[in-house]
């Protein structure tokens, strides 16, 4: 498969440079994007956008992709984000090409109250109101969801969504506190293309394709995206390679039906990091290159993605659709995890006051698979002088994960001076070792209505009902869960420019398997929020302010005798505003900032002690950590990104980022120090040609984020630049 992705990524490369030369300028000396559709809307569909029913997003010569002012994420529908009463961040490829974002996470950057940390090295991993993205949030790719987990990267990604909070209400089971959804690129009715290189320090080597062909009777379009990406890394014996493959097809069955195939395969290879360790309260003294880790560490990632979308608008009022798809992730990855220090001990058993790092390898191989397929239809209509845009649908879908983890003993190393990365198979520790093989069967019909009173009242109103078959062959657990999710949202337009809304949503995940005592419930997820939109500058500016409490419940913890009770509870209460401004002037400025006041309410986590000296297994203890602060949730997040058009061929951009100080672990006892950082870039068009060059923390700040375990921290990459060349025909 790498052979086969390095070929069609080749192939995209000679399709762009054959291409004839189009009459299509470069505008703003920014990367001109080939639209989902091509045609600007008419008068018509611009005065239904005005009230409410948006049409899709159009990306084209002379548009403001900085300022989107519909989702389809809130309702699975168009809607206009004025008349949206949930919050909802997006963020367009104009913007994270701008900043040269390659995966997920670093789009997220540009949305309020979003955290972003390293996944070990080898994932994406984000908190959304100070709860992450493992536990809480759904992350989909075109609507569909995606197992976890894994780097999503943008190189195929037109628009990353994100609506905050519980949203079971269209969703489904575990979005208890926000949902991601990835739009890809899609066949277009021109034919045009780019290639892409990028260079950076570090041994970064980068090369994307984007080739779309359209025929003369324009009934059938092709595109194909791939990605070949490369780097050693700013650490020591820390490296990785991407390779990736998306085409996508679209048939014109008639002038009201159409059939788009789309698939996708992607192989990430990469060290996983495991940082630098704690001691005392303190990183250890050492160079911040240090590795820590075994030779045997590596992640192996296969992903596999394959979908099916029909549409048939069968009348006026109402459209049928079809969502198949499937999602698979192979994964094999061996971390290694640190234990903690031990003091050494000369002949005579005294301290020497050297100290020896204790680690465990974490041997990971999992296979997740996902199929399923969504069915609705889409009514148009009214009762008297109420209009209704409603949406009924209905979902099957199989997902089965089956994994082994085993902890394996490595060699104790030296704290300040480990020395290379240790080879030879570990001592597999059998006390420790876990399994699964389960399956669940979901179906769930749902119903989301767009009730329009006037032109300056709504309410969106929907429901989902999820019945899960769940089982587990290794644990010999199976139950069924069903589940109502909710979501109740009222707007009120003052006026043209601005509104207030209000909503109340919540969602659920099935209870873990572990949970075997009690009254065994669904963990779930609510939230309160109110808010106010405002537009201005002639929709060129939008302006949003959100409070809001955010809460999950019932969240499985393991007592001191390593049965897991319902005992966990947490919650978020806050503040978010943002700022998306883009003037005819080649002004471009994104700016959020958010107060998060997050706390487990009541949370009780199980740790081992010791280990039995008979049967050598761990002794587990429980440890109360009510009324602390969740781990990666901080108080205050600022976000900023301003870039000018000096010329149409010349831009310019500079950045800052303020986090503050962030626990690492549920225990409170060390914190992440506040981190300010800058970003900067600069671009110049000619002809077909549109060279960038980025600069990310340009001031050098040393700072740490999220290791892999409570007993680590990773460093941050220290100054970093990138220059790309981008050719379009």
């Amino acid at each position: 498969m790498k052979k086969l992705a390095f070929i069609f990524l080749l192939a995209t490369f000679l399709l762009a440079a054959a291409l004839p030369l189009e009459a299509q300028e470069t505008s703003l000396g920014t990367t001109p994007s080939m639209s989902s559709q091509d045609e600007p809307p008419s008068q018509s569909e611009q005065e239904k956008e005005q009230r409410g029913q948006a049409r899709e997003f159009i990306f084209v010569e002379g548009s403001l992709p900085y300022v989107p002012t519909s989702n389809t994420i809130a309702t699975k529908l168009p809607l206009s984000l004025q008349l949206t009463p949930l919050h909802v961040g997006i963020v367009t490829e104009a913007l994270f090409q701008e900043h040269y974002d390659a995966t997920v996470s670093g789009a997220l950057m540009n949305i309020s109250n979003i955290n972003i940390q390293p996944g070990n090295g080898v994932n994406d991993f984000f908190i959304i109101r100070g709860f992450d993205s493992l536990s809480s949030i759904l992350i989909m790719t075109d609507g569909a969801p995606e197992p976890e987990t894994t780097f999503y990267d943008l190189y195929n990604v037109e628009t990353v969504e994100v609506l905050k909070g519980p949203s079971g209400f269209l969703y489904g089971s575990n979005p208890l506190a926000g949902t991601v959804n990835m739009v890809r690129k899609q066949p277009t009715s021109n034919t045009a293309g780019s290639a892409r290189a990028t260079l950076g320090n570090f041994n970064w080597v980068e090369a994307a394709g984007d080739f779309n062909y359209a025929n003369t009777d324009r009934d059938f379009f092709f595109r194909v995206n791939s990605l070949f990406r490369d780097r050693k890394g700013y650490r020591e014996h820390i490296d990785g390679r991407t390779f990736a493959i998306n085409p996508a097809a679209t048939f014109t069955i008639s002038d009201k039906a159409s059939l788009t195939l789309n698939s996708e395969f992607v192989s990430a290879n990469y060290t996983p990091d495991s940082g630098l360790p704690l001691a005392h309260g303190e990183v250890v003294p050492v160079d911040r290159t240090t590795n820590y880790q075994s030779a045997l560490d590596s992640s192996d990632q296969n992903i596999y993605r394959l979908q099916a979308d029909y549409q048939n608008k069968i009348s006026e009022n109402i459209t049928l659709r079809n969502k198949f798809y499937y999602r698979g992730l192979d994964w094999l990855s061996n971390g290694t995890l640190f234990n903690g220090i031990i003091p050494v001990f000369n002949q005579f058993y005294m301290p020497t006051g050297e100290f020896l790092l204790s680690r465990s390898l974490i041997l990971l191989d999992d296979k997740q698979n996902w199929i399923g397929n969504q069915l609705e239809a889409v009514i148009n209509g009214s009762t008297g002088s109420v209009s209704h845009n409603l949406l009924l649908g209905f979902e099957l879908a199989r997902q089965a994960d089956i994994f082994t983890l085993d902890v394996g003993v490595l060699p104790d190393v030296p704290l300040l001076d480990p020395g290379a990365p240790t080879p030879g198979p570990p001592f597999i520790l059998p006390m420790f070792s876990q399994a699964g093989d389960s399956r669940a069967i979901v179906a769930a019909p749902y119903a989301i209505d767009q009730i329009t009173f006037n032109d300056r009242f709504q309410v969106l109103a929907g429901v989902r009902v999820d019945t899960i078959d769940f089982s587990d062959k290794t644990k010999s657990v199976s139950r069924r869960d069903t589940k109502l999710s909710p979501m109740l949202g009222v707007v009120f337009a003052a006026d043209d420019n601005s509104s207030i809304y209000a909503n109340y949503t919540r969602s659920f995940a099935p209870p873990a398997p572990r949970v075997q005592t009690g009254n065994v419930l669904p963990e779930e997820g609510k939230q309160i929020e109110a808010g106010y939109k405002y537009e201005f500058f002639d929709q060129h500016a939008r302006a949003t302010f959100a409070v809001y409490q955010l809460e999950r419940q019932n969240i499985g913890i393991p007592d001191a005798n390593g049965i897991t009770q319902q005992v966990g509870s947490q919650r978020s209460r806050g503040f978010e505003t943002e700022l998306f401004v883009e003037t005819p002037q080649g002004l471009r400025f994104v700016g959020s900032y958010a107060r998060n006041s997050a706390e487990l309410t009541e949370f009780a986590e199980q740790i081992i002690i010791g280990v039995d000296p008979y049967f050598f297994t761990p002794i587990y203890g429980t440890v109360d950590r009510s009324g602390n602060r969740p781990a990666f949730a901080p108080e205050n997040i600022f976000n900023s990104w301003i870039s000018q058009s000096v010329s149409r061929t010349f831009v310019v951009g500079a950045g800052a980022r303020y986090v503050s100080g962030q626990f690492i672990a549920e225990d409170n006892e060390f914190v992440i120090d506040g981190v300010l950082t800058f970003d900067a870039m600069a671009s110049y068009a000619h002809n077909d040609l549109v060279f960038q060059l980025n600069i990310k923390n340009f001031t050098n700040r040393e700072y740490d984020q999220r290791g892999f375990g409570d007993v680590s921290v990773m460093p941050a990459d220290p100054i970093t630049v990138y220059f790309g060349a981008t050719y379009q025909r």
